[in-house]
């Protein structure tokens, strides 16, 4: 059975991807097809077949009935020799994960526009893609990896793959974008970018290549890929990004990427390239290593997995640690990162409800399914999980005097996964720590995965050199950092706080979230609320704590607000905000080295290559 699809772009202003699929020998008891409900990557379901606005078929140029058998599924007659499907694709949802088309450019996920034959998933798999029609000047050009057959010079016709997964897995971008290329350990790569942009090109083409080497030196050559394409939408407000075997599609705004002359990595940049080596490490930990359960892919249902906190845990640890390695920032902007990973988790509530396995398992309908009451019931399998590769990594320095570490455990699974091939059993990171150090560390992971107990993270840095401490937070946006000196350092009066995330609006500011246990959720206000004065006097968001100072010696303050239209008043306890916040300091410059690499000398060679 041979399956070959036509993607043709008929009407971009519509926002429409048209796609013919082609069967030739389809089931005798009556072909089924369905389109994917989540995509690798993104574990939630988003139901992609509620964009088809239309479908039907035909076999030998007649039309055949195609009945409907469930949000996703249809099924065609039985007995046909030939089948044709068409069906047409609403593309509008600019994001990462889904499909974008107008007039400018198109960007689709497989899992998007390509529906799979029951039964013929392991066949090949062609597609044509047509240039759009309203690109009459033939200025768009294709940027995919999906293995070329017979492609012009814009890279538009045929395509081929060996079966459903490898075709829902090459994201596809059109347009007239700017593309760079560079070569890392002889691989061919590009970084290409959507939209208007004007930045230091020839930083980010060094910086990326830093990144990727030292990611392909981590695990050993060769790579696992022949090719490498960081597809990027460049946008007013986004971020994220998704992963895939030969690629990565990204979203940023014009303020991550770097402005030519400034030579200080700004924050916003230091985001871009974390953001580029988190996908990147996703090449071997989540595309190639992976759970048990998600081989191979059941795009249908929810795939549940206690694993994420490996996954994206680890990921999430070495993302910003691979910056560090190859010299693009140094110990103490890495720490003062490190320390924002902390006090977002510890300033959620959610890490006394969740554990990060249930994160893992449950994260098809809570952790991206968020909502005001989020930080106070889930916690990040992201963000603990790379809490809990911290302290893992101690740990193994520590039980094997500095012979065993976290990088130990990453290659010894490549190696099993280039030995085998087979995915990771839940509890398969624990067992292999034991066989590499001797011994099992069951207490560890019994608490860390299965518990909601505070992970032992100042015994874990302490051994890695570093001193941690918990302050107040001294504003708003106050979210950590680093310290030089106990002079620097000083512990400050901790302010008053409200307890509640605030953002400017109309007439006033709107409560996002209050925390569990705060004065906010105390005075009895709620997400939503639009709070108009404090103690009498107007507020906007900067306003709040300015209040709140003001009136720190008093017990409570007056607060009127607006809930669903209504005028309300309470009183607020004046009350000082908890120590939530993550100050660290390097206490041990040697130990430090051993752990993040000694910065200078990475540079000076990352340099050199």
């Amino acid at each position: 059975m041979s399956i070959e699809y036509t993607l043709s772009i008929i009407d971009a202003d519509a926002h429409l991807i048209d796609v013919q699929m082609s069967i030739a020998a389809p089931d005798a008891q009556g072909q089924i097809v369905q389109l994917p409900n989540w995509l690798p990557g993104s574990y939630m379901i988003r139901d992609f077949s509620r964009n088809i606005v239309s479908i039907s078929a035909s076999s030998d140029g007649q039309i055949v009935s195609l009945v409907k058998l469930d949000k996703s599924t249809w099924q065609a007659a039985a007995g046909l020799a030939q089948l044709s499907i068409h069906y047409r694709v609403y593309a509008w949802d600019l994001s990462v994960r889904a499909a974008h088309v107008d007039s400018t450019h198109a960007f689709f996920n497989g899992t998007s526009v390509f529906l799979s034959a029951a039964g013929a998933e392991q066949h090949s798999h062609r597609v044509t893609l047509e240039r759009p029609v309203h690109d009459a000047e033939l200025s768009f050009h294709v940027a995919t990896t999906l293995p070329a057959v017979d492609v012009d010079g814009a890279g538009f016709g045929v395509f081929e793959c060996k079966d459903y997964d490898e075709l829902v897995d090459h994201p596809v971008e059109m347009g007239a974008f700017k593309r760079l290329h560079f070569d890392a350990c002889g691989v061919p790569h590009e970084i290409v970018l959507t939209g208007a942009c004007h930045f230091d090109e020839a930083r980010v083409v060094a910086d990326l290549k830093r990144i990727c080497e030292y990611e392909i030196n981590f695990f050993g050559k060769p790579a696992p890929y022949d090719r490498y394409v960081f597809l990027t939408m460049v946008v007013e407000a986004g971020y994220g990004g998704l992963e895939h075997r030969d690629s990565t599609a990204l979203m940023i705004t014009r303020e991550n990427l770097p402005i030519s002359g400034v030579e200080e990595v700004s924050d916003k940049y230091l985001n871009f390239l974390g953001l580029c080596s988190h996908e990147y490490f996703h090449n071997w930990n989540v595309k190639r290593i992976k759970p048990a359960r998600f081989v191979p892919y059941a795009l249908k249902a929810e795939s549940y997995t206690e694993l994420l906190w490996f996954f994206e845990g680890m990921t999430s640890y070495y993302d910003d640690m691979v910056l560090v390695r190859t010299g693009l920032i140094n110990h103490e902007r890495y720490l003062g990162v490190l320390s924002k990973t902390i006090t977002r988790v510890q300033r959620g509530a959610g890490r006394l409800s969740q554990t990060v396995t249930d994160s893992s398992f449950d994260a098809w309908h809570k952790f991206y399914k968020q909502d005001e009451n989020a930080p106070n019931a889930i916690v990040s399998y992201y963000a603990k999980g790379a809490l809990v590769a911290l302290c893992l990594d101690s740990l193994m320095r520590e039980h094997s005097d500095g012979a065993i570490n976290l990088d130990t455990l990453m290659v010894k699974l490549w190696e099993r996964w280039l030995d085998g091939g087979a995915g990771l059993a839940e509890q398969e990171p624990q067992a292999v720590v034991a066989s590499l150090l001797g011994k099992e560390l069951s207490g560890f992971f019994d608490s860390a995965l299965y518990t909601t107990e505070e992970l032992p993270l100042a015994a874990s840095l302490e051994s890695l050199g570093v001193e941690l401490d918990w302050v107040a937070r001294q504003s708003m946006d106050d979210v950590g950092g680093t310290r030089q000196s106990e002079k620097s350092g000083a512990k400050r009066p901790a302010p008053v706080w409200l307890g509640a995330n605030v953002i400017d609006a109309p007439g006033g500011a709107r409560i996002t979230h209050v925390m569990t246990d705060s004065p906010a959720m105390r005075a009895g206000l709620s997400a939503g609320d639009v709070l108009i004065a404090m103690a009498g006097l107007s507020v906007t968001r900067a306003d709040v704590e300015n209040h709140l100072k003001r009136y720190g010696e008093c017990d409570d303050i007056g607060v009127h607000f607006f809930r669903l239209g209504q005028l309300h008043e309470v009183r607020l306890p004046i009350e000082r905000a908890p120590a939530d916040t993550a100050v660290l300091r390097i206490v041990d410059d040697a130990k430090v080295a051993l752990w993040l690499g000694d910065s200078a000398a990475v540079s000076s060679v990352a340099s050199a290559t």
